[in-house]
């Protein structure tokens, strides 16, 4: 085939693909044009998604009416004038291709004036063609509209997402820029609902209240620090949370080099979790909004199409004044941590298992392998001289006639199928045992013929829990609490557009959501929840239905099971009285995996009589 230029609108549509990926994408070009414009009020207003319309008002400069219409031409920009001018970059924007990029894809529609002008002009544009241009009536800035995105490119369509994910997305970047500009007054308006306005007074605490609530806002640890001169100048400003306040996922990184906003990932993300050594659980991430800054000429921001990452010409320099800001901030700010024992009785309210009861009869004889009596006699033995052993009202097991399933036996089945059956418990893979006490108010100490156990009490409640989750899913019936007094959770925009979108979806786990304020009403919970680890878990559930850690339905419904299962079950550092250590352990040999959590980690270890005696150096 012969050699020959593309069409002017095929290019503009292919370039398209690398500016616009989603709605989301739309939006942070034209906040960053708006930015750009020097606004200091930006409403963005979406509809359907992002897909039925996005519209981005905002008090700037404004565009010329004679230059309008250029402004719509591939690579044509105001913020370049030499090819020098890329190795010092000041502004957000810079190759000319988000505003002919969104045109191509859609319908346009500007309407702009100067501050030097009487009116202002309106140009409509669809598929990248001029269709009109009219005088207008208008403030001083530029307002643009995006209707119907992808309509000419179905296909890009279809790789979208939900509604309520595209919502979120579109969320967070607006979230981000008013975290970056705290100077600017950001609202963000969703199908005619305002979701958030900050006041653009420049207090970056007041900012990260209204995204992340009150209680959150007020305990993060402020970050300042400034190194070097000329190229090698570095400033660090921004807010961390203290180590106790973490997420389930980096999406609460909000970085940003030179005000742009950056993926919570790669080396400035390990740099702000390495500040944080030894002080955050595995799996946990912090809360930091990090506005880094550096002589313009030693950064690249031209190395990715959606300029979301970035290249220090002194990396090693920024990454050490970066850590060393946070570390100190952690150092500086951290209280020593004082425990307050319960006294038993709030400990027996806090435990989930406390729902005393009569003890249902013992599974058949063919459940467990062995013979009732021998194992009665067995139990009876090991439980003998238990301090607890004369109490008659054991927490109550699992029904003998719902057995727990194992998480590899059920599938997923849609709403209007037949739950899928549950298999009987298979033959316990424990020995009797008889609890001694507990160590540290983690490790429960328990003895059996060969040896020593030290049972970790909060992997195994989860172990209890999600096979009991998982019984109750397969047979569409999880318990649910009507509450007496909602509870209102203070949520981001973007969380609390995820959940409220997938309302249906949380229903079959026992939550009833309505819109509130800065976050959600909850009218209903699992049952197994505490309340207060009800704000927690809804953080975590808006994380994966944002698609972080896996979309589809199988991982949904195994993040669901394990985010419950680890919010319902008993703490470290919880005291247990010996009848409530008795009872978790009889749970736990009913379990179909007893030996490990949901996330894979031991339930407990042995140590056996010849290993003690090693210890202590004899024999026989």
């Amino acid at each position: 085939m012969p050699i020959r230029l593309l069409d002017e609108t095929i290019a503009a549509q292919i370039a398209a693909g690398e500016v616009v990926e989603r709605p989301a994408s739309v939006v942070k070009e034209l906040v960053e044009n708006a930015l750009d414009a020097g606004a200091r009020r930006i409403v963005v207003e979406v509809r359907g998604g992002g897909l039925r319309e996005i519209r981005v008002q905002d008090d700037g400069c404004g565009i010329p009416a004679d230059e309008v219409e250029l402004a719509f031409a591939r690579h044509a920009t105001s913020k370049l004038q030499s090819a020098e001018d890329l190795w010092a970059i000041r502004t957000l924007g810079f190759r000319g291709e988000a505003l002919p990029s969104i045109a191509s894809v859609a319908q346009v529609i500007c309407i702009t004036r100067v501050a030097e002008a009487e009116v202002g002009v309106e140009l409509r544009i669809a598929g990248g063609e001029v269709q009109s241009r009219l005088p207008c009536g208008c403030p001083v800035g530029t307002t643009i509209t995006v209707r119907n995105l992808f309509y000419n490119t179905p296909v890009r369509r279809e790789y979208l997402r939900s509604e309520a994910t595209e919502t979120g997305a579109i969320s967070a970047i607006v979230q981000q820029y008013a975290l970056a500009y705290p100077e600017v007054s950001f609202s963000l308006v969703v199908d005619g609902r305002v979701m958030f306005q900050t006041a653009g007074d420049g207090d970056l605490r007041a900012v990260a209240v209204e995204l992340y609530g009150l209680e959150v806002g007020r305990s993060l640890l402020p970050v300042q620090a400034e190194a070097g001169a000329d190229e090698l100048w570095v400033s660090v400003r921004g807010l961390i949370s203290p180590p106790e306040l973490t997420r389930s996922s980096r999406s609460y990184l909000a970085l940003f080099a030179n005000r742009r906003a950056l993926q919570p990932r790669g080396a400035l993300a390990a740099v702000v979790e390495n500040a944080y050594h030894t002080m955050l659980m595995k799996g946990r991430f912090p809360i930091a909004i990090i506005d880094l800054r550096v002589h313009p000429a030693a950064i690249d921001v031209n190395v990715h199409p959606t300029k979301s990452e970035v290249k220090f010409r002194y990396a090693a320099h920024v990454h050490s004044v970066l850590g060393r800001a946070i570390r100190d901030a952690l150092i500086s700010g951290a209280d020593v941590p004082v425990w307050d024992a319960p006294d038993p009785a709030t400990a027996q309210r806090r435990f989930e298992l406390r729902r005393l009861g009569q003890e249902p009869p013992s599974p058949p004889p063919s459940a467990w392998g062995v013979g009732a009596a021998a194992w009665d006699r067995a139990r009876s033995r090991w439980d003998a001289g238990s301090p607890a052993a004369h109490l008659t009202t054991p927490l109550p097991l699992p029904p003998s006639d719902t057995p727990v399933a194992s998480e590899s036996s059920v599938p997923i089945a849609p709403p209007t199928a037949e739950p899928a059956p549950v298999p009987a418990p298979s033959p316990s893979s424990l020995p009797p045992l008889r609890v001694v006490g507990q160590v540290g108010l983690t490790y429960i100490v328990a003895e059996a013929p060969e040896g020593m156990y030290l049972i970790d009490q909060h992997a195994a409640h989860e172990r209890i829990t999600y096979e009991k989750l998982m019984n109750q899913y397969a047979q569409r019936a999880v318990e649910s609490q009507q509450l007496l007094m909602p509870q209102a959770v203070e949520l981001s925009p973007e969380a609390s557009a995820l959940l409220l979108g997938n309302a249906e979806k949380l229903t079959e786990w026992g939550f009833v959501l309505e819109s509130w304020g800065t976050g959600v009403l909850v009218r209903a919970m699992p049952a197994t929840l505490p309340l207060d680890e009800l704000a927690q878990a809804l953080h975590e559930m808006a994380e994966r239905l944002a698609g972080r850690g896996g979309s589809s339905p199988l991982e949904w419904r195994e993040a669901m099971l394990i985010t419950l299962a680890c919010h319902t079950s008993v703490r470290a550092g919880q005291p247990l009285s010996h009848e409530e250590m008795r009872q978790l352990i009889r749970q736990l040999e009913q379990c179909v995996s007893p030996r490990t959590c949901p996330h894979g980690r031991p339930t407990m270890i042995l140590m056996t009589p010849s290993q003690l005696e090693r210890q202590f150096g004899r024999r026989g």
